[in-house]
């Protein structure tokens, strides 16, 4: 049976903690009871989640979801560079086929075929992409319209991140 693990995340009601001496992301996730994943997704300062610093504050997240910093982009040149008819237009770093309302580019701390639910928009989608500016903190959502993908800008959006 495939089980889906909610990754909570910060909101209004988040928590911080301060790192101590010998603490690791690991067993701050754990005391929190709370997917390590969802703690890197939660920090845009954790670049290397096996270095954290003593007296550094960590996001913990809860079940609301995880703030993000959401963009759109397209699989044309302004956004991946490749033209139509290039081998590997419209496909992602997964080796899958773009799809809008499916296809969400996502920081490498998360999984490919990790699933983000974003209420405001009412969609899910599944981390099937990368991206040279999406970091922790930051989603890139597919949408094939150039003119949609430039309408929807640059929002700041809750989601739910879960993983199997």
């Amino acid at each position: 049976m495939v089980g889906f693990v909610l990754f909570a995340g910060t909101a209004a009601a988040e928590k911080h903690y301060e790192v101590q001496s010998g603490d690791t992301l690991y067993r701050i996730a754990q005391n929190y009871q709370v997917d390590i994943n969802a703690v890197i997704a939660a920090n845009s300062s954790i670049s290397d989640p096996t270095h954290i610093v003593t007296g550094q504050t960590i996001n913990i997240p809860d079940a609301t979801g995880t703030p993000f910093t959401v963009t759109a982009y397209t699989a044309g040149p302004e956004s991946t560079g490749k033209e139509p008819g290039d081998p590997a237009y419209g496909i992602t770093a997964s080796g899958e086929v773009v799809e809008e309302g499916r296809t969400i580019a996502c920081p490498q701390s998360l999984p490919f075929g990790t699933k983000i639910h974003i209420p405001n928009l009412d969609e899910t989608y599944v981390c099937e992409d990368r991206g040279s500016a999406i970091t922790n903190g930051y989603l890139d959502i597919y949408i094939e319209d150039l003119n949609k993908a430039l309408e929807f800008g640059v929002q700041e959006l809750q989601a739910k991140v879960w993983t199997y």
